[in-house]
């Protein structure tokens, strides 16, 4: 047993999370937000990706501007981009979905930041639940005798500073984000 064969699935949690912070406004609209959008659209009787039901691009630095591919669909598009939870409320015209970014003020900037919080402290959470599966598997490795008491005791060791090493990274990620956000 190596603790670093679990290094792919500490690996996800951090990969995850980095993800999840592209997807914060910071000051400005960014096309990438909603192209990276791993949401499903209700069409033609089955669910499709947002992305093959759509044309993006921006009017200005504050607006986005998507037009379907098919009209019929886009009160579907809209209901998905809303409930993305992006912390932006998209506008049906009829022809195209406009959404406005809207400006940030000290207020939002706090709220995303909570946003934020939440979101590494859930992430930490995966950590943790990730060392349990871990030291479960070490703790049946040793009541199977696969192990030595010397052995299960090195591999936890090894285990805490690998838990001590995502968490500072995850910390370390939203830190920067956090600092990003709150500049003016």
């Amino acid at each position: 047993m190596n603790i670093e064969s679990y290094k792919k699935d500490f690996n996800n949690i951090l990969e995850y999370f980095n993800k999840w912070l592209q997807k914060l406004q910071t000051w400005k609209a960014s096309l990438w937000v909603i192209e990276e959008l791993d949401v499903y659209v209700p069409s033609y009787g089955q669910t499709q990706k947002l992305q093959w039901l759509w044309n993006i691009s921006m009017m200005d630095p504050q607006t986005i501007k998507i037009e379907s591919w098919d009209k019929s669909v886009l009160w579907n598009i809209e209901k998905a981009i809303y409930d993305a939870d992006l912390w932006f409320t998209p506008i049906n015209q009829g022809e195209r979905i406009m959404i406005k970014i809207p400006p940030m003020t000290e207020e939002r900037r706090k709220d995303i930041v909570k946003l934020l919080k939440k979101e590494l402290e859930e992430s930490k959470i995966k950590v943790r639940n990730l060392r349990h599966e871990i030291l479960k598997e070490i703790k049946n490795k040793f009541d199977e005798k696969e192990l030595s008491e010397d052995e299960k005791k090195w591999l936890e060791k090894q285990l805490d500073e690998k838990v001590k090493e995502y968490n500072k990274k995850l910390e370390e990620m939203a830190k920067e984000k956090e600092w990003n956000i709150m500049k003016i």
